[in-house]
């Protein structure tokens, strides 16, 4: 069975399933992931286990829910001696691993106030820059010494202060090179790596970590160009919607426009990234993933960011994998459910390394190598650190939420409110259907937490 040479594995923050040019959105404009589209497989109804980026990513790079890594929302922070781990399993099959960009096992409020050092959990190569330009990282080291004078052009204000609250509703166009963005040094620092190490024999994972299209939103000029006199779909926003932010269609129409924006900036970092994988010869035996750790409202009922509402804008999001060497049907799509704790198995699979027993996600390798039909899961599953909780089958989504939230429910019937506008848990005729969802909702939360780890996580 064919091994890549290199894995490749590209994780977004924000990024909808649905903001994809080739997944059928044509207002967005990426023609690179396009590219990975067309030539991969893509998983259409892929949904994350959280709402939010650290308990998700501690999940898809666990292969575990997120009560059994203990990482239930932003700020716990996945232990270090912590197993499975996405660089430990390709670690100790042989692999040298190497980490650009944002990972987010661990909270970043006030590092460089922190002098202890930071987890590396098994990766051999650490350019740790999970914010753009608020410490003095990898990212911020790079960009002093590539583009001195645009240090200050680049950085983001500090989590949780009152200037980022309000620059991350302050769009802004940098009159700057995109290379130079957060997005640029993630794909620029994967080209050094190559070019310096030339093409090494041992084979390597790589996880490369973009910030984008995560808020605050400021692209470049050269981003934002395809957008200047575009039409923008509006979002999905309906009068009476209990659940509605709120938001003028003006600011949701700005915030959109430069949220595609920052897709873009993405797209071309990954347009460099291909092209060295070319030029290098390698393209065909290199692994490639491409997701992200949650979705955004991005406008839909009136909001913008991610929260526990767990709208599918919010939980969709994409996974394409592109490997020219052993997919036998270039540009497949795969429209059966699936989950991101199902990425890290899966990978795994595809790449000959053994996977770990506490792993509870399921590889679709056979599936992508075209040996087995799809057989996608019933249903979807995520929750948050209050414990409320989404299960979602393809008709039917129901949400959960604990005493200090209101103790309530909800049901949406996806057949006939897609963009689910209409709580009908209090309809009669929906009196069946509820209670299969809060049976299917208790199965999926016990099997959440069951690991062959200590106890984590208390309900």
């Amino acid at each position: 069975m064919k091994k890549p040479r290199f894995v490749v594995w590209i994780t977004t923050d924000h990024l909808r399933a649905d903001t994809i040019g080739a997944l059928g959105n044509p207002a967005v404009h990426t023609p690179n992931i396009d590219r990975l589209v067309r030539g991969g497989v893509s998983f259409t109804n892929c949904f994350a286990n959280s709402p939010l980026c650290m308990p998700s990513r501690c999940s898809f790079m666990t292969g575990c829910y997120p009560p059994q890594t203990g990482v239930m929302r932003n700020g716990h922070e996945l232990p270090a001696d912590f197993k499975p781990v996405v660089a430990q399993s390709f670690a100790e099959a042989g692999w040298h691993t190497v980490q650009i960009g944002k990972l987010h096992f661990q909270g970043h409020q006030d590092m460089d106030l922190d002098p202890r050092p930071r987890h590396a959990y098994g990766f051999n190569v650490f350019n740790l820059s999970e914010e753009p330009g608020c410490y003095e990282d990898a990212y911020k080291t790079w960009l002093r010494g590539a583009y001195p004078e645009l240090v200050e052009t680049f950085s983001v204000p500090r989590p949780l202060t009152a200037e980022r609250k309000k620059e991350a509703r302050d769009f802004r166009v940098l009159e700057a090179p995109w290379q130079a963005s957060h997005s640029g040094w993630v794909a620029e620092s994967f080209v050094q790596y190559l070019s310096s190490w030339g093409l090494p024999p041992e084979p390597h994972f790589f996880h490369l970590g973009f910030y984008a299209p995560h808020p605050p939103l400021n692209p470049t000029r050269e981003m934002m160009e395809p957008y200047r006199s575009a039409a923008i779909p509006d979002p999905a926003r309906r009068a009476g919607d209990p659940r509605d932010g709120g938001l003028d269609g003006d600011v949701l129409a700005d915030f959109r426009r430069h949220f595609f924006a920052m897709i873009t900036g993405v797209d071309l970092a990954v347009g460099r990234i291909l092209q060295c994988l070319e030029d290098s010869g390698v393209l065909e035996e290199t692994l490639i993933f491409f997701g992200s750790d949650h979705g955004d409202a991005c406008g839909d009922h009136g909001q913008i960011g991610k929260s526990s509402a767990y709208f599918d804008g919010m939980m969709r999001v994409p996974w394409i994998v592109h490997w020219p060497q052993a997919i036998p049907a270039p540009g497949t799509r795969m429209d059966e459910m699936v989950e991101m704790v199902d990425a890290l198995p899966t990978l795994l699979e595809l790449s000959g390394v053994a996977r770990h027993p506490a792993m509870v996600g399921r590889s679709w390798a056979p599936a992508i190598r075209g040996e087995a039909s799809p057989d996608g899961r019933e249903d979807v599953f995520a929750i948050y650190d209050r414990g409320d909780l989404m299960v979602r089958t393809e008709t039917m989504k129901y949400l959960r939420y604990p005493e200090e939230c209101g103790d309530r429910e909800a049901l949406y019937d996806l057949e006939t409110d897609s963009h689910e506008f209409c709580d009908v848990s209090q309809d009669p005729k929906y009196a069946s259907e509820l209670q299969a969802m809060r049976e299917r909702a208790l199965r999926r939360c016990v099997e959440a937490c069951r690991s062959v780890h200590r106890r984590r996580t208390q309900f």
